[in-house]
């Protein structure tokens, strides 16, 4: 038996990929994609709550931004005193003096833009096709004491929750967000 033979035949075993190594490559591949997937699953999940929360800041924020710039209409009324958007009866209607020349009271500047805050959580504007800024959200103002300057603007709205790993679950929970300022 020659030396050169036995080199030959092992060169020849050598050449290309086997079967079996390219299918282990593939399923190795494979989990790796995978996992990518449910990573980004996973961000823009994390990402629409994270959204949802800085839309409803951004509600909260804005209410009481309404009210900073009127504040004879939150000093003279009880408007205020308690709104919630899931009861349209605590919704004031339309004081229809946006488009008038002589322009609105504070109070009624009040009532506009509690309508106008409200068209975020229920369709107080009857627009078509309307959408609220958050799922099943809702809006609630409320008067901390009676004839004061305190306010409390607390906006709610459904998500998903997540359990102790971080894993999103099935089950929906209600998040709120919540400011107490005094206005002066």
């Amino acid at each position: 038996m020659s030396i050169t033979g036995h080199s030959a035949c092992q060169h020849k075993r050598m050449q290309g990929f086997s079967l079996i190594e390219v299918l282990v490559s593939t399923l190795v591949l494979t989990v790796g994609i995978l996992g990518v997937a449910a990573m980004q699953m996973m961000s823009f999940q994390t990402n629409q709550s994270a959204y949802m929360r800085s839309q409803a800041v951004y509600l909260a924020q804005d209410m009481l931004d309404r009210m900073r710039a009127n504040p004879t209409g939150y000093r003279s009324t009880t408007i205020y005193n308690s709104v919630d958007t899931s009861n349209s009866s605590t919704i004031p209607g339309s004081p229809n003096c946006i488009t008038v020349p002589a322009g609105c009271s504070p109070t009624q500047l009040a009532q506009q833009d509690l309508r106008e805050w409200a068209q975020n959580f229920t369709n107080t504007l009857n627009v078509a096709d309307y959408r609220p800024q958050l799922l099943n959200g809702r809006g609630v103002l409320q008067r901390v004491t009676a004839g004061g300057n305190d306010f409390t603007v607390t906006v709610s709205w459904d998500d998903r929750d997540y359990d102790d790993a971080g894993n999103l679950t099935r089950d929906r929970v209600t998040r709120q967000v919540s400011f107490t300022a005094t206005l002066n």
